[in-house]
Order: C-alpha cells, then sequence, then structure tokens
C-alpha cells in the first residue's frame, strides 16, 4: 500500500496558491532505499524461506514533519508451498514517527503481499505501534487483515508484542503471540550482535509454545547473518 496524492483541477489562481503552500514540504521530503541479504528470513522466531538465502531492498518517502510511506521487498516471504519453494513478500507501509523529550513513538500501518500464494493488498495487514526509551522499545503489532470485507475482516483478532533492548552492539528481544486460536501461541527470544556497522548476527530460539504452535521450544535455535546497506 502506497498513498499517492493527487491534484484536482482547478482554476489557475488555485493552483499557484497550492504550490506556494507544497514547496517547502517537497523542499523537507527524502527519498532513500536500502538492500540487505540474510542466510535466511527469520520472522517473529520462525524460518519461512525454508533455510535459504535472502535478498531484500527498500524505497522509502519521509518528511521532516514525521510522516512517511514506503515498500520492502523479499525474495522470500512464507512457508514452503507445495511446489517446494517459498512465495515472494511485498509490504507495503505508511506511518508517523518522532521524540519528544526522550521518548520515540510510530504508529503506522502495513499490508503484506504474497503474489505467489494470490495474497493480495488489503487481505493480510497489521496496525503497529512502538514507543521507545533509552535503548528500550516496546511493539504491539494488531492485525487488520480484510478491513474492506466485513464477512472476513479480524481487527485486533491477533496481537504480537515485542519488548527489546540495545546497547552499543548487542540487541535483546522478546517476542510473543496473543492469537484468537486456541493453544497456538508462542514465545521466542533473539540475541543479536553487529561487530561493525550493517554486520548482523542474530541467534534466535523459542523459547515456550503451545500445543498447536507453528513452532515448538524444542526445536533447534536459528542463527542468521545479515548484512544491509543504504543506497
Amino acid at each position: 500500500m502506497k498513498n499517492v496524492f493527487g491534484l484536482k483541477k482547478t482554476i489557475v489562481a488555485s493552483a499557484v496558491a497550492a504550490a506556494s503552500v507544497m514547496a517547502p514540504a517537497i523542499a523537507a521530503a527524502e527519498v532513500s532505499g536500502s538492500l540487505g541479504i540474510a542466510s535466511m528470513y527469520l520472522w517473529r522466531g520462525q524460518d519461512v524461506s525454508a533455510g535459504t538465502a535472502n535478498v531484500s531492498g527498500s524505497l522509502d518517502f519521509t518528511t521532516e514533519a514525521g510522516f512517511y510511506a514506503g515498500s520492502w521487498v523479499s525474495s522470500a516471504g512464507t512457508s514452503v508451498n507445495e511446489a517446494g519453494t517459498t512465495s515472494t513478500e511485498t509490504d507495503f507501509y505508511a506511518g508517523f514517527g518522532g521524540e519528544a523529550g526522550g521518548l520515540s513513538y510510530d504508529i503506522s500501518y502495513w499490508t503484506y503481499v504474497y503474489p505467489e500464494d494470490d495474497v493480495g493488498a488489503g487481505e493480510l495487514a497489521e496496525f503497529i505501534a512502538s514507543v521507545g526509551m533509552a535503548g528500550l522499545t516496546f511493539t504491539g503489532y494488531v492485525s487488520a487483515n480484510n478491513l474492506s470485507n466485513s464477512d472476513k475482516e479480524n481487527l485486533g483478532d491477533d496481537l504480537y508484542f515485542t519488548l527489546g533492548y540495545e546497547y552499543d552492539a548487542f540487541g535483546l528481544t522478546v517476542g510473543t503471540w496473543d492469537l484468537d486460536a486456541d493453544d497456538s501461541n508462542y514465545t521466542h527470544v533473539d540475541l543479536s550482535y553487529s561487530p561493525v556497522e550493517n554486520l548482523t548476527f542474530t541467534v534466535s530460539k523459542v523459547v515456550d509454545s503451545d500445543e498447536f504452535a507453528p513452532v515448538t521450544d524444542d526445536q533447534d535455535p536459528l542463527f542468521v547473518v545479515g548484512y544491509s546497506f543504504d543506497i
């Protein structure tokens, strides 16, 4: 999902006035991008790339006011399907974030598209909100699937929470699910280390799981090496 702003056709005087107002905002806007590669796609304690390497990239539009929109594309994004391969993933998002008195905040909407699995924009989505201070960040993810279809929408049925802490080159994240489906929740812990800029080593372990969770706490830890850079 990318927000596209259009201009209404009006008289010349109105167009000139609008241009004079928009010019400073456009000058304050920034377009950026990134590329990355990882030994697997680690997603909330799960390997969703079937152990294969994952290549990704993003394109973002941000303003000094704190508004942003963008897209993130990945070579893998779902578990192995019947053909023995993984579906590519494209995320579209828009949000607003900033900082006040040492407290950072962010709220956004994300929709996830999987072409090979026939999952289109809006079918699988989340509202994401986070607050952080002094290296500690709490984030909540609220399911917002099929909001345009009252028969299928599940706003708030599935919840996911993370509590993370960063100190110097080290990071710790605890993530846990509160799913609508019975006995399917799990909790994982991720430890990360970045010895140099853009290079990160991560180990992830499921530490608690319900009977019908997609992963179990007796499985081996996952080890991931990732490198990313701005373009």
